[in-house]
């Protein structure tokens, strides 16, 4: 299958799966090189959001409260997702 079959299909949620997981690794990366605390604060808080909504073992495997649960239910739609991470 090749890319304009996917641009067609308009099925990028694996893309979209591994841009997070990328992404994650770029914000604990920078967070930790960046200069301005208060950045690397909120990439390290985005980095931390990330993890529970791109890999849903540590959903599974982290005690965590209904209501934090609720707010990542928001997010499963692929649709929100990319509108979140543009933001």
């Amino acid at each position: 299958m090749g890319l304009a079959d996917e641009f067609r299909s308009g099925n990028f949620s694996l893309y979209g799966q591994w841009c997070g997981l990328i992404s994650i690794v770029c914000l604990i990366v920078f967070g930790v090189l960046g200069f301005h605390v208060v950045w690397s604060i909120i990439g390290w808080i985005m980095a931390f959001l990330l993890v529970f909504i791109e890999i849903p073992l540590c959903l599974k495997c982290c005690p965590t409260s209904a209501k934090f649960d609720n707010i990542l239910q928001q997010f499963q739609n692929s649709y929100f997702r990319a509108v979140a991470y543009v933001v």
